[in-house]
């Protein structure tokens, strides 16, 4: 079977087209990873390799959120025990913090942790 003109620029097309989407996939798979951020008012997501201050009203006033070189973690809130504040910051995929009297959850999504094996947090007999 010989391939004509149109064959070759048909495969030519087809190795682009799988080239641009698996470097596309890469470069989602080597960022910091995201927040989820949870309140009253809903969802928001917010990269983790931006630096930034998240102002968030509840139901008590208001939670500040500081995010900072791939951490994140309650900096200000205006409930009684301050606990949220007191945690300290969370940086790995799946870690998770709580301030529960002014309503609002935050969750690490996503990273270099999602790939890498799952650290051992306490062993059974």
């Amino acid at each position: 079977m010989k391939l004509r003109l149109f064959d070759w620029g048909a495969l030519v097309f087809s190795l682009a087209i799988f080239l641009l989407f698996f470097l596309y996939g890469r470069s989602l798979s080597q960022d910091d990873g995201y927040l989820l951020v949870e309140d009253s008012e809903g969802k928001s997501l917010y990269s983790l390799a931006e630096n930034r201050d998240l102002h968030i009203e509840g139901p008590l006033g208001e939670t500040v959120i500081q995010i900072r070189d791939g951490h994140a973690g309650f900096i200000h809130s205006d409930c009684p025990d301050q606990l949220c504040v007191q945690m300290g910051d969370i940086e790995n995929s799946g870690e998770w913090a709580a301030c529960l009297p002014n309503q609002v959850f935050i969750l690490i999504e996503g990273g270099p942790d999602d790939e890498e094996e799952e650290e051992l947090d306490a062993s059974g007999y």
